[in-house]
């Protein structure tokens, strides 16, 4: 039975091989670094230093809460031998307080950088693949790849459409 099988799969392999036709001079390929496009596009650079921007001031929250636990913690070891024992316990309640709202704190603002990352770069992302779409409708390709995401390892520069995606979406955002 599985013999037989195989041996149909075969066949029905081989059929559709020698019934196809060999386009391969015909076929239109095209390819684009998103990353490229991102980093090097008006709208990608706005996008970034907008990122960049919230990413600095929650940076700047973490660092302080960060600075004012360790002057704490500082503070609580050379204080330490004239404390008494309901003393170092309260103070170490407080420090460990400090520390899971500084943990607290770090936690939303890598979920907020998260989310502000999507935010900003999802309609940006969705441009350009409109942008792609209308570019391999337009100029009759069969197939655009990403670079990243095809893998590709070589490709000849004259089907790079980097360039072309970055013009189109600079003229769109204005």
């Amino acid at each position: 039975m599985k013999h037989r099988l195989f041996t149909t799969m075969l066949c029905l392999l081989a059929f559709s091989l020698w019934t196809t036709p060999s386009h391969g001079a015909d076929l239109k390929i095209g390819y684009f670094d998103l990353q490229a496009v991102l980093e090097r596009s008006q709208w990608g650079q706005e996008v970034k230093k907008e990122f960049n921007a919230k990413k600095s001031q929650l940076e700047a929250e973490v660092q302080a809460k960060a600075k004012e636990f360790q002057e704490s913690k500082e503070s609580y070891e050379k204080q330490l031998k004239m404390m008494d024992e309901k003393s170092k316990k309260q103070k170490v309640e407080e420090l460990r307080k400090m520390q899971m709202e500084g943990e607290k704190l770090l936690m939303e603002s890598n979920a907020e950088l998260n989310k502000l990352s999507q935010q900003l770069s999802k309609p940006l992302i969705d441009k350009v693949m409109d942008i792609v779409q209308n570019i391999g409708k337009k100029e009759k390709y069969d197939y655009i790849f990403e670079v990243q995401k095809a893998g590709l390892v070589y490709a000849n520069e004259k089907s790079d459409l980097t360039q072309t995606i970055i013009k189109e979406l600079d003229m769109a955002k204005r």
